[in-house]
């Protein structure tokens, strides 16, 4: 794979890749998640309640397409940070927006993989062109989306703590859920490695951070983010087979086994689902995290863990979350590079790579829009398929969990 032929090929796709996503975004500036963002934030900074309100008038005055994005779902504070560039014109707003997503996905790029230990230049040089080319960060330029800042934030953290510096990473990593709300999740990740310097900073910064956000939206505004969380959870978005985390993935398999709908006598059992399948994937992580006895956490087997379970047991979760599974994805190569990773779990995070490709193009091709002509011929076949979304999840959950396991299946260097 590293060869200076496979490295050029690699590269090749992957700049095609990224030109083709490129040249599709100047007809996006008025529609997918951006219009969302962008009419949410407008409606926050002219005193409109975007959490309620349903926003497609506010979009027709802005020449922006609503869709089904009918209420704001991104927390008060991502929407007050948000807030300025609905000062310019959308179109201009747009691109400021993508050269920010860039800016992060740069940076991210460059703690992951400058001057890593196990990773040598043309590894380096393998894995960038990799994570160009893959889906989840062309799907995030693609939608506008904002999952490559929180990736930015997530390595930072790690790096500081690299640094001995546990109270900035704490303070990043409050920003990442103050932003996003799922990455709060890493928060115990803290607590269990008994980084207690870095649990107060990021206390300190999620209490300062929801003190700024109550003192420039008021106390009612920013509670009525519980109207946008539980749209989020609404029958019409869980059922979607590209919401990929764990818990829309056991809703979905409740519906179509007992073949009832959301709203149903039997309800209570498929949240009870819910529940178990959250509780067993935290407590195998937990109990990951309490068997390493090394608290410097090396190769931060630990922490990718905790990334790929934030995913798992966010409320909602798209193909673009996969992007932050570049983090476990490259540590696990590092420590491949120098023989101490076992080869499923590096096996299994090729699978949930390509898997992370296979499942969008399947979605496209087969699954969209609802019903298609395969869904009705093959049904079984087509409920199959859709799951292909959270088998990728799955896998590069596993791949993580072997990774931080697996401390005496050794692969060999030259693997």
């Amino acid at each position: 794979m590293r060869q200076p032929a496979i490295l050029a090929v690699i590269w090749i796709c992957a700049l095609l890749m990224l030109t083709g996503t490129l040249t599709k975004m100047p007809g996006q500036w008025h529609r997918r998640d951006f219009s969302n963002y962008y009419e949410s934030a407008w409606a926050l900074r002219h005193g409109i309640d975007p959490y309620s309100t349903n926003l497609t008038p506010i979009g027709v005055q802005l020449g922006l397409e609503t869709g089904g994005l009918l209420h704001a779902s991104e927390t008060p504070p991502f929407l007050l940070c948000f807030e300025p560039l609905t000062c310019l014109r959308p179109r201009v707003a747009f691109w400021i927006w993508t050269a920010i997503n860039f800016s992060a996905l740069a940076i991210a790029m460059y703690l992951l993989l400058a001057h890593r230990r196990g990773l040598s230049g043309r590894t380096a040089w393998l894995l960038a062109g990799l994570i160009l080319m893959s889906a989840p960060v062309n799907l995030n330029f693609y939608w506008a989306q904002s999952q490559l800042i929180v990736l930015a934030l997530m390595v930072g953290a790690m790096r500081a703590m690299e640094r001995e510096r546990d109270g900035t990473a704490g303070l990043l990593i409050a920003s990442t859920g103050l932003l996003r709300a799922y990455p709060l999740l890493l928060v115990g990740y803290f607590v269990f490695r008994r980084k207690w310097r870095a649990v107060a900073f990021a206390t300190a910064g999620i209490a300062a951070g929801v003190f700024v956000t109550v003192a420039a939206l008021g106390l009612t505004q920013t509670l009525s983010f519980i109207y946008g969380a539980l749209w989020l959870t609404d029958y019409s978005l869980v059922s979607r087979v590209d919401n990929l985390s764990l818990g829309p993935f056991v809703s979905r398999t409740f519906w179509a086994l007992t073949g009832t709908a959301s709203g149903s006598s039997t309800d209570w059992i498929r949240r009870a689902g819910i529940a178990v399948a959250d509780i067993v994937v935290l407590g195998m992580t937990i109990r990951a995290t309490l068997a390493d006895a090394n608290r410097g956490d090396p190769d931060w087997r630990i922490y990718s863990l905790w990334i790929a379970t934030s995913i798992m047991l966010s409320p909602v979760g798209w193909h673009h979350y996969l992007v932050l599974l570049a983090i476990p994805f490259v540590q696990l190569a590092a420590s491949a590079a120098d023989g101490r990773s076992s080869s499923r779990a590096v096996w299994m995070a090729a699978l949930a790579y390509v898997l992370s490709a296979v499942s969008l193009r399947i979605f496209n091709r087969f699954l969209m829009p609802p019903p298609t002509e395969f869904q009705l011929i093959f049904p079984w076949l087509a409920r199959a398929l859709e799951e292909t979304s959270f088998i990728a999840l799955l896998t590069g959950y596993i791949a993580a969990y072997w990774f931080a396991t697996d401390h005496g299946r050794d692969v060999p260097a030259t693997q």
